[in-house]
């Protein structure tokens, strides 16, 4: 198994996993909307995808974290928001 950062070119396989993330938590599935939700977080870098990935190069998993700040630490902060591994795996 690999982690990596997810690239545009993971959208399509990414997409399918986000709505499966998204139909765990019994919202419709919505494959397309799923695909433009993702296409629009990595083109605007306004998200951190890591994706995990087996040696077939199918990928499980997904997490995505969201930056933010933290006033007592006046530092960047990482807000781990979605994590979801397919059923299959």
């Amino acid at each position: 198994m690999t982690i990596r950062q997810a690239t545009s070119s993971d959208l399509d396989a990414l997409a399918v996993l986000f709505d499966g993330y998204r139909v765990f938590y019994k919202q419709d599935s919505d494959l397309a909307a799923a695909k433009k939700f993702i296409s629009d977080r990595l083109r605007e870098q306004d998200s951190v995808i890591f994706i995990a990935e087996n040696t077939e190069g199918d990928l499980m998993g997904f997490t995505q974290l969201y930056p933010s700040f933290s006033s007592v630490g006046m530092k960047k902060i990482w807000i781990l928001n979605d994590l979801y591994v397919s059923v299959h795996h």
